[in-house]
């Protein structure tokens, strides 16, 4: 059914009225996390928040019936392999340069930087980078560059759990 009852459109979208006027879709209903605090939180935001540094190509923010939300985060490489090289940080693979402890600590500042924003309960506790470029071809996008979660979830599954 498209849809509802009262005329609405279904387009599984999650949205907020704005000073009575217009609509502001905040997320997909299907992304909603629910922590085992039963908050419902919208990742995009936290995720789109993170992805506005240069250093930083992909986030996922993880949380859904879990006691605090986590990221996998993925660099922007060249961004971040220049950065790297300015500072005299060597490194041969997306990997080893993902794992450098300075990488790590810039991570962490942006981390730091996008929790200000956002209430306590939404903050990133825990983080993990990915330790390889997303790829559509090996399951990790979508054809429009979109992040499956559940593929993640489970390819990274490792990562996740040891975030709990």
């Amino acid at each position: 059914e498209t849809f509802t009852d009262d005329g609405w459109l279904k387009t599984g979208d999650v949205g907020e009225w704005v000073d009575g006027t217009h609509l502001k879709i905040i997320d997909r209903i299907k992304h909603i996390i629910i922590t085992s605090g039963g908050k419902n939180i919208s990742p995009s935001e936290i995720e789109n928040s993170l992805k506005a540094s240069p250093f930083v190509k992909e986030a996922m923010v993880i949380g859904d019936g879990r006691k605090y939300i986590s990221a996998l985060i993925g660099i922007e490489f060249d961004t971040v392999g220049n950065w790297a090289l300015r500072r005299e940080i060597t490194y041969t693979t997306y990997r080893d340069l993902s794992e450098k402890p300075e990488v790590l600590e810039l991570i962490q500042g942006i981390v730091n930087k996008t929790n200000e924003k956002f209430s306590r309960v939404e903050g990133i506790k825990k983080f993990r980078m990915i330790p390889k470029e997303l790829d559509h071809e090996d399951g990790e996008l979508t054809a429009t560059q979109k992040i499956k979660r559940s593929a993640m979830v489970d390819m990274f599954s490792d990562l996740v759990e040891d975030m709990y």
